[in-house]
């Protein structure tokens, strides 16, 4: 009887221990098999939180998501009501087989006419026109591009024109796109105009008929319709098969998927799609309290190596998104310092990450926090400053500590009962074999 209960105890045991570690079970591994895309990426759109990526540094050509850098740009520069007066070059530069629509010579557009053309019938032509505006040359439009890129987060980034036709100099990474997506979507107007399903564009001094815009993207209008889009961009060139960018949003929750060198025009709409549901099926929010990050008498050496006692608070707290499976238990957090060169003062952030073991299965890097400091000149540091040192604070969790204690009392207690019933049986059997003699 003692043999089977401590069997099951261990059984039970073990598998309360193995929980944490199960999380891989709910994490489609195959997720990279199935993005059959070269390049991908899926993030928060609030935070910039990276939940999913594939070569999301690797260079490729962007294509028509090009006009999404385009788009920012001019709603950041221009007005709506701006006139652009088309040039001989903002249209015989493209070629006619490429999208566009019939633009002329000397025609005069507003800026806002120019953007539905650019986001909903993806017009070359209409794209030159509003580099020529913005920027007074299309060349100087496009290091107006590479340069906001930049600002954006995007580095590895380099724009040659505005509508993203082949150039071997024009490319992008995966990341850099979500990255110059995010600072897209923060921008008023911007996702109205890139998610409108039709536009109707009324005559102009060159063109007496009303044009008609209408959204091809299969997400939106057609058989991979998924719910929540608030803004898309898909290209397609020879050289950069074909390319998606979506953002959706649902809940609360805005997601942006990133999909490069798709080989097939479906590939694409079913990589984003899976990317997404991955997003918001399988992740939930954690928040940490502004009291969970506060931490006193921590210490920091500045550029003389003079050590000062600082405590660190934050007004905000920290949210991330993890696995449904995870708790704040999973969460790593470390405070890491710098000495501002300008006023030799200390300067904190938490770093967020989760535990190294799913590195092999998931985006670790949760974010980053600044955190506010205040000089403490009346504890004296019990540890030295390490860069990095981990707050083991954040990661206790009373409920698990008990139970440990526990597991570890009734282990205690069932090895002392299993001794106990060995030594009453062996005795016994001295007894028999004692009366046996006589």
């Amino acid at each position: 009887m003692i043999k089977k209960v401590i069997c099951c105890f261990l059984f039970i045991a073990f598998t309360f221990v193995s929980i944490p570690f199960s999380v891989t079970a709910v994490i489609p591994e195959n997720l990279k098999l199935q993005i059959k895309s070269e390049a991908a990426i899926l993030i928060d759109g609030d935070t910039g939180q990276i939940l999913f990526e594939k070569d999301m540094h690797k260079k490729t050509y962007p294509a028509s998501i090009t006009k999404i850098m385009t788009g920012l740009l001019a709603l950041e520069k221009g007005n709506l009501s701006d006139i652009i007066t088309m040039s001989y070059d903002a249209v015989f530069s493209i070629g006619r087989d490429s999208s566009h629509v019939a633009l002329d010579v000397g025609e005069r557009i507003t800026l806002e006419q120019a953007l539905y053309a650019l986001a909903i019938a993806s017009a070359n032509d209409a794209a030159n026109g509003i580099a020529e505006l913005i920027g007074g040359t299309m060349d100087n439009f496009s290091a107006m591009m590479s340069d906001r890129a930049t600002e954006a987060g995007a580095l590895n980034t380099n724009f040659t024109n505005a509508h993203g036709l082949y150039d071997k100099n024009h490319y992008t990474t995966a990341y850099d796109m979500a990255r110059i997506t995010m600072a897209a979507i923060k921008t008023p107007e911007f996702t109205k105009i890139f998610s409108t399903l039709r536009y109707e564009m009324p005559p102009t001094n060159k063109q007496p008929e009303t044009r008609y815009f209408n959204c091809t993207n299969a997400m939106m209008v057609g058989k991979y319709k998924y719910e929540g889009i608030i803004a898309e961009k898909n290209g397609w060139t020879t050289e950069s098969k074909h390319t998606l960018v979506t953002v959706a949003k649902r809940n609360g929750r805005t997601l942006i998927a990133v999909v490069l060198k798709a080989p097939a025009i479906n590939d694409r709409w079913e990589d984003a799609t899976a990317l997404l549901d991955y997003g918001f099926d399988e992740f939930k929010t954690l928040s940490f309290s502004a009291e969970e990050l506060k931490k006193d008498n921590y210490a920091v050496s500045d550029n003389n190596g003079i050590e000062t006692n600082i405590n660190l608070s934050s007004n905000s707290g920290f949210n991330c998104l993890v696995p449904k499976a995870l708790t704040k238990d999973d969460v790593q957090i470390k405070y890491i310092a710098e000495t501002d060169g300008a006023n030799n003062k200390p300067k904190v952030k938490a770093v967020f990450a989760l535990n190294p073991a799913y590195s092999t299965s998931l985006f670790t890097e949760l974010g980053e926090l600044e955190m506010q400091t205040s000089i403490n000149n009346d504890i004296v540091p019990t540890d030295p400053y390490e860069t990095g040192q981990t707050d083991n604070q954040n990661n206790k969790n009373p409920i698990l500590s008990w139970f440990y204690k526990f597991v570890g009392i009734l282990f205690v207690f069932i090895i002392f009962l299993y001794i106990r019933r060995c030594i009453i049986l062996k005795r016994r059997r001295r007894r028999r074999k004692n009366r046996s003699y006589r």
